[in-house]
This record gives structure tokens, C-alpha cells and sequence, in this order.
């Protein structure tokens, strides 16, 4: 087990890129399951949950061959296994979960271990399972495992309680490989979900409603091998977006996709943070003082992404006034409080709704990281906090970030890691 050794009170300042989208690349690579052929994909982040997937693939029987530090080539041509409870490590990642689509398609029955991923709330499953079901699916409880079966999925018409992004993804993934037409309706809009249908269209999918609520698929089409990169990642752009203002910095961001930041650019312009855009890929992140206080509720894209919201109640710790955050997505996304009030924050809780009382100093203290973007979260409090902080349990940080410390460093913080003799500290 890791942990970094924090010194802050240092402003980050200096040009970072971005890496490719976790989000976007874990049902993408999914998605070659239903491609016979060699499929290269390049910007794919080298980050824990992605590579746990990239060898579970593998193990799978898609033959995977690395061309460089971010580009694969998946085939996945021949023979591939079904029961997923034998493939080491898909039960530790929620991004997995999209191989029950592919591999229904694929296949036409899946065996599905419980499905891991940070404790950040319920997140149940129960969303894909029905609307699978209705794709002319069966669906068998084995122990803990669940065993799904279909003759031939069947295109339909399915509307989502709500705007689950996996099952959006799920359903987007088996439909293509379905008889007939399916048509989801309150679908998710997140980008990640864009650049799935992106890939799955240049392959040769039919898929229209792009970004929009309801979804056409016409199934049973022939995909073809295909190159294609994957899309920054909007959460890692974020960090650095809060990093730089939380840390009273200047950091030139690149890579990025302006277009998919709007809410978190335009909340930050209203604490009085400065930011500057350069094209569709590059902008500067400029703070001098304590923010202003602000409110957000966390909502389905195009609102305020649930995986800044840590990010954020750490920049509120710092501003003037009292700021107020509502989480409607996950209801243990405010695990890092405890952590935080460590460090000196005033923060109070009641059921989805946090309010933070700023304060001007946040001081170094041992915590731990509850989850991956609570542990981002504390690490960029500690960047801002007076004296050292010592921040255990990265590993969940290192499932969401390629090279944060050294990203960081290139930036002037002083943050090392530290392997650990043992867990508790």
C-alpha cells in the first residue's frame, strides 16, 4: 500500500496534458468483443482499473498486443469465455460491466460475478438486469453469480427509470448486436457515452440520437476493424482546473475538450477564479486569494459531474463564506469529510447536503483516501494546506489517475510516495 508525502503552501504553476478518458476507454475496449479483427486504440490512459480490464480481456482469449505507452491492438477473432467468475479481477472494477452487453451479443450468455468499485453509494444493477431482460433474455440466480441466456437478443423499446450511465452503455452495447431496432429512451448524455457510439458508428454500427436523450439503434450490423482515440478525460481536467485555483497557481491545461467542461468553467469563473481558452483543447487556470463561496447540485451531464463534487468541497474549505454542495447521485460521496475535518475544515452534513464554512488555513495532518476522487480531493487540499500531510491509501487514486504525482511535480508540488510497511496507521 502506498502513500504520498504532501508539503503544500507551494502553487502549482506550469503546462500539464491530459491523459485519454478512463470513462470512455473501459466499454470501449468492451466493445472490440464484438469486432472479429484486429482493432487498434490509442490515448488509452495507463491507470489500475484500465489495465485490470486490458488483462481480464486477454484472459478472456482476446489477443492484445501493445504498440506503444497508450495504443493496443485488440482481436478478438477467436474463442472467447463467457463465464466472467473465472476472469481474475472483473469482480474489482466497476468499468467491467459492460461486458454483459458485448458478450451477450457476442455470445449469447454471460456468467456475471458481483461487481466491485468504490464505495461511493448503492449504484445497483438492477437497471441493466430488467432492461437486458427485456432484450429477450433470461435471467438465472446462481449463489451469488448470475447467469444470463438469450436465443437472439431482440431489439425494443425500453425507457430507463433513470439516466444510469453503464446501463446506457450496457444497452448501447447488446443492442448492436441484436435482431431489429432498439430505441432507449432517457438514455445518460455523458461524452463518454458520445465517444462509445462514435467508435461503435466508425465500426459500422447505426446509431443516431448522438448526445441526446433517446437513442436508435438498428442491430444486426456487421462491424469492421477499425483506429480510434480515445477522448481526454474531463474528470482528470477538472482536477488540474481546481488544483491550479486551490492552490493560488497558473496552470496551462492541454488535450483537454473545453466543450465537455462548461459546468465546472463557468462555477469556478463565479468564485473569481480566472480562466482563459485557448481553441478547443487548451486553457489556463489563474488564482490569486481565497475563492468566493458557491453552491452546486451534482446532476446527470450537462449538469455538475458527481466526480468533481470531492474536488470542489475541497476548494470550498477555502472560501470566503459559507458554500453549499447537494449530491443527488451517490449517497456516500461525502466520505472524505471526516478526512477533511482533519485538516481543520468546517464542514456539516445532513443526509446529500454538505455546507462548508470556509476558513483561511487548512494544516497538514495524516488521512486517508476513502474512495478515488475523495482521495484526488485530499490530496489538493493538502497541495493548499499549511506544513505536511500524509495521505494513505492511494492505491484508490492510482485506479483513476495516469501519473498524478508526477504530473503534479512537473507542476512544482511537493508530493512523494511512500510505500507502506502495512495498512494501518
Amino acid at each position: 500500500m502506498s502513500q504520498f508525502v504532501i508539503q503544500g503552501k507551494k502553487p502549482l504553476k506550469g503546462r500539464v496534458q491530459v491523459s485519454g478518458s478512463k470513462n470512455a476507454a473501459l466499454p470501449i475496449i468492451t466493445a472490440t468483443l464484438l469486432i472479429k479483427g484486429p482493432v487498434e486504440i490509442s490515448n488509452i490512459p495507463d491507470m489500475g482499473d484500465v489495465r485490470i480490464l486490458i488483462q481480464a480481456m486477454e484472459d478472456m482469449g482476446v489477443k492484445i498486443d501493445q504498440q506503444s505507452e497508450d495504443c493496443y491492438v485488440f482481436d478478438a477473432s477467436g474463442e472467447i469465455q463467457s463465464d466472467l467468475t473465472t476472469i481474475k479481477g472483473v469482480n474489482t472494477i466497476r468499468g467491467s460491466q459492460t461486458l454483459l452487453g458485448a458478450l451477450l451479443a457476442r455470445n449469447r450468455e454471460v456468467m456475471l460475478p458481483i461487481l466491485g468499485g468504490c464505495r461511493i453509494g448503492s449504484r445497483p444493477m438492477d437497471i441493466h438486469f430488467q432492461n437486458i431482460e427485456k432484450m429477450n433474455t433470461t435471467i438465472e440466480n446462481i449463489g451469488n453469480r448470475k447467469f444470463f441466456k438469450t436465443p437472439q437478443l431482440k431489439g425494443t423499446h425500453i425507457y430507463m427509470d433513470y439516466s444510469s450511465v453503464g446501463a446506457t452503455e450496457n444497452l448501447i452495447l447488446a443492442a448492436t448486436g441484436a435482431e431489429g431496432i432498439t430505441i432507449i429512451e432517457n438514455a445518460a448524455q455523458e461524452p463518454e457515452i458520445v465517444d462509445l457510439v462514435y467508435f461503435l458508428n466508425k465500426a459500422g454500427a447505426r446509431i443516431t440520437g448522438l448526445g441526446s436523450k433517446t437513442l436508435q439503434i438498428i442491430g444486426n450490423s456487421t462491424l469492421q476493424p477499425i483506429d480510434y482515440h480515445i477522448m481526454p478525460d474531463r474528470i482528470e481536467t477538472g482536477t488540474f482546473m481546481v488544483a491550479g485555483a486551490i492552490t493560488n497557481g497558473e496552470v496551462h491545461i492541454e488535450k483537454c475538450s473545453i466543450q465537455d467542461m462548461s459546468a465546472l468553467l463557468f462555477k469556478m469563473r463565479d468564485t473569481g477564479v480566472q480562466i482563459d481558452i485557448k481553441g478547443q483543447s487548451t486553457l489556463t487556470v489563474t488564482m490569486s486569494g481565497r475563492p468566493k463561496a458557491f453552491s452546486i447540485r451534482t446532476m446527470p451531464f450537462p449538469g455538475f459531474p458527481t466526480d468533481l463534487q470531492s474536488l470542489v468541497l475541497a476548494m470550498a474549505c477555502y472560501a470566503h463564506g459559507t458554500s453549499v454542495i447537494k449530491e443527488t447521485i451517490y449517497e456516500n460521496r461525502f466520505n472524505v469529510v471526516p478526512e477533511l475535518r482533519k485538516m481543520g475544515a468546517i464542514i456539516m452534513t445532513d443526509n446529500k447536503l454538505a455546507t462548508v464554512t470556509g476558513v483561511d488555513q487548512l494544516y497538514g495532518a495524516e488521512v486517508e483516501c476513502p474512495d478515488l476522487r475523495g482521495g484526488a480531493a485530499l490530496i489538493l487540499a493538502s497541495l493548499a494546506a499549511e506544513g505536511t500531510s500524509y495521505v494513505h491509501k492511494v492505491n484508490h487514486v492510482d485506479r483513476g489517475y495516469q501519473c498524478f504525482e508526477k504530473k503534479l511535480q512537473s507542476l512544482g508540488a511537493s508530493i512523494v510516495r511512500v510505500e507502506e510497511e502495512h495498512d494501518d496507521y
